[in-house]
């Protein structure tokens, strides 16, 4: 039996990423251990990253490219958007996928002072994503497009509807979850000093 297109480009991405990691772990002249010391990953985690036999969360996928002093965007995508040249969504990069029809996608990303990111996430119904917490200072702007998200922080649920927005300090646990009986399809702008 052969996989499916989806498990296909599980596999590429897992691939893309474990050789972008070497390829930048061996540029910097790091060990495995120097890696892993300086990105609180385990040393295993790391080499099976490598390999390509083993799928990475997108906060470890994260806490790898601030170690090696690069960025989310540039780990997971085979390129990045030129500026001045229109994409679409549907050609960006799905990092993250769950088995009810949830999937996350990184639009683009920005370097200066800071990073900033662009997603575009989907949440199916019944569908629920545990975050880590980003580095100190990171916050998040949600606009929710279709259908309603629910936002769990320690004060408590916050409920946005089509057309609601949250601005969401994101370096501490937090998790988004569909409640509703239809997918919620929501951007977010993910900015990390």
């Amino acid at each position: 039996m052969e996989p499916s297109p989806r498990a296909e480009e599980a596999r590429e991405l897992l691939e893309h990423v474990g050789h972008r990691v070497h390829e930048l772990r061996s540029d910097q002249k790091l060990t495995l251990d120097q890696l892993s010391a300086r990105s609180g990953v385990s040393r295993r985690m790391i080499s099976m990253l490598e390999a390509g036999t083993t799928n990475a969360s997108l906060a470890t996928i994260d806490k790898l490219a601030r170690a090696l002093r690069t960025d989310f965007a540039s780990l997971v995508s085979a390129r990045r958007p030129e500026p001045l040249v229109p994409a679409r969504t549907d050609a960006a990069t799905t990092v993250w996928r769950d088995g009810l029809g949830s999937d996350a996608r990184l639009l683009g990303s920005s370097a200066g002072a800071g990073t900033t990111e662009l997603w575009q996430w989907q949440l199916a119904p019944s569908a629920r994503y545990q975050a880590e917490a980003d580095p100190p200072g990171s916050e998040e702007l949600i606009l929710v497009h279709a259908g309603s998200l629910v936002v769990e922080v320690e004060e408590g649920d916050l409920r946005m509807e089509e057309d609601g927005y949250l601005r969401l300090p994101s370096d501490r646990s937090y998790a988004y979850r569909n409640d509703g009986d239809r997918p919620c399809r929501f951007l977010r702008v993910v900015v990390v000093p």
